[in-house]
């Protein structure tokens, strides 16, 4: 019988993070190791995640951890975001290579992609900088790929960078401050619902195309990536379909049975125009691409939302 492989999943308690946890804890291959959140290591403090590796013998490091928020966060905290994803994605990958991890796998958000840029190619990457809505937050994502190339040129410390498109599911943040637009959308008319208003507020002109993947088949993509063999990956995950947020507002409100109306308030920012991810690397690697379709996804992520919270 094959002997297990430790595997460590960084930010086990966030929204990716649960759903990777939620994925591989019952599986065979691996003994599991997870660090939640700041609460068990603070990954911005030297030292420390080397410490907790030594003697564990850790070959695969899913690394979910990360500070973040959506626009407002972002316009709230832009030297918080920067200077805390940066210094954690520099520790985390030192500390990889001084404890002897075979494969080191990152999350990518897509708003690291230039934002003159409307459909993500791999090959672009390096094009432009991200949009100055979400910079400091996509720039920290761009060092993480940066990192990645080095670490497999000087020491040959193996890992993957994945862009994933916008991800909903199970576990996301449903509030108006920290959630992208699918989370908060589903969390204002679920109250619009309840509280039998005729009207809720959406942010920006609701013209904005995103991608929506849902959260298990990006967890799915992270864990099938342990299957690499050694170097340097960067690649998509995505489903090359977009809508836009008004649409996608109708039907959130559909799925709820809520007929009420939509106030657009464009004194909110609407960042980049479109966003789509295209990729083909898992299909041609693994023969899987994501799964979910949109109406079934949000369907699950209601009553999920409707049970949990």
């Amino acid at each position: 019988m094959e002997n297990k492989k430790n595997l460590l999943i960084l930010g086990s308690n966030g929204f990716l993070g649960k759903n990777v946890f939620e994925l591989v804890k019952e599986n065979k291959k691996f003994n599991i190791f997870d660090l939640k959140g700041k609460e068990d290591l603070d990954l911005t403090k030297d030292d420390l995640l080397d410490n907790y590796l030594k003697g564990k013998n850790i070959d695969y490091i899913i690394n979910c951890a990360a500070f973040v928020g959506g626009i407002a966060y972002g316009y709230d905290y832009p030297a918080e975001l920067i200077r805390k994803n940066t210094i954690m994605a520099s520790n985390i990958y030192h500390s990889s290579y001084l404890n002897g991890v075979k494969l080191l796998v990152n999350p990518i958000s897509n708003c690291a992609y230039p934002e003159d840029q409307n459909l993500y190619l791999e090959e672009n990457f390096w094009q432009g900088k991200p949009h100055d809505s979400v910079f400091e937050y996509g720039f920290s994502k761009k060092m993480l790929v940066a990192l990645g190339n080095a670490y497999f040129k000087e020491y040959k410390l193996s890992s993957a960078n994945i862009v994933l498109s916008n991800m909903y599911g199970p576990y996301d943040h449903f509030e108006e401050k920290k959630s992208h637009a699918l989370g908060a959308l589903i969390q204002k008319i679920h109250y619009a619902k309840i509280n039998s208003l005729d009207e809720i507020e959406v942010w920006g002109s609701g013209k904005p195309i995103r991608e929506w993947l849902y959260v298990e088949d990006g967890a799915m993509a992270l864990v099938k990536s342990l299957e690499l063999e050694k170097g340097h990956f960067f690649f998509n995950i995505g489903v090359n379909k977009g809508m836009s947020i008004i649409d996608l507002a109708k039907k959130i409100a559909k799925h709820f049975e809520w007929n009420g109306k939509f106030k657009l308030n464009k004194k909110m920012p609407d960042g980049a125009e479109e966003k789509r991810v295209v990729g083909t690397f898992m299909e041609d690697k693994f023969n899987w691409s994501p799964q979910m379709n949109i109406d079934d996804g949000i369907k699950a992520t209601i009553d999920w939302y409707e049970k949990n919270l």
